[in-house]
């Protein structure tokens, strides 16, 4: 079933969409080719220091221990909130960590109701009290709520258990037709929750939806 299917199968529409960080908004380098990108090595000596140190090169752009939000993804992000769609990100965290910053030189920030850190919260995914404050967080009934993840079992399994929309975002899957490899009873994605391949695709997926 195509993405578009699923998601014109969900009543009530969804209101509000709430996205995890960590391999849905932020980019991340490639092992083993991190420190010879000129898009991921800083300028100056500390570009310098990037290309000699190379293990500790990985965290050269991380503030907050958060990687920067990729460019598209904030795209998405306006796109979304420029439906009228209500905006969440909730992720887990270490102790000491946020996404705030890296969401704010992105230009994001203010459209968000909520940023949800997990060692904040006390709960982490998937534990079903991290998704009840998701919810809480929304405003608006879980029905009306879609989680955006990146992981079938800590991501897209518990927030349906909760009663919410889920969209599983895997780079390699298809937008056109769910793979079958995603699918299945045993620790697939639930038939009711989308597949994607990219943040991008979210946006055009809701409107289509909303205007069928």
């Amino acid at each position: 079933m195509s993405a578009v299917d699923v998601v014109r199968s969900w009543v009530p529409p969804v209101r509000c969409v709430a996205l995890d960080y960590g391999g849905v908004l932020d980019v991340r380098p490639q092992p083993g080719r991190w420190a010879m990108s000129p898009e991921f090595v800083p300028p100056g000596y500390e570009g310098f220091l990037a290309m000699v140190f190379r293990p500790r090169s990985r965290d050269a752009r991380r503030v907050g221990g958060s990687f920067p939000v990729d460019p598209e993804c904030a795209d998405a992000v306006r796109d979304l909130h420029e439906l009228g769609l209500g905006l969440v990100v909730a992720s887990n965290t270490r102790p000491g960590q946020s996404r705030h910053h890296q969401l704010a030189v992105a230009g994001v920030r203010g459209l968000l109701r909520e940023v949800l850190h997990s060692h904040e919260l006390g709960v982490a995914k998937p534990d079903h009290k991290f998704f009840e404050a998701v919810v809480a967080a929304a405003g608006c009934p879980a029905s009306e709520v879609c989680y955006v993840g990146d992981r079938v079992r800590t991501d897209v399994v518990p927030a349906v258990a909760a009663g919410m929309r889920a969209v599983l975002v895997a780079p390699s899957g298809q937008s056109s037709e769910t793979p079958d490899r995603w699918r299945g009873a045993s620790g697939g994605v639930p038939d009711s929750a989308a597949v994607i391949s990219h943040m991008r695709e979210l946006p055009a997926l809701l409107a289509r939806t909303a205007a069928a």
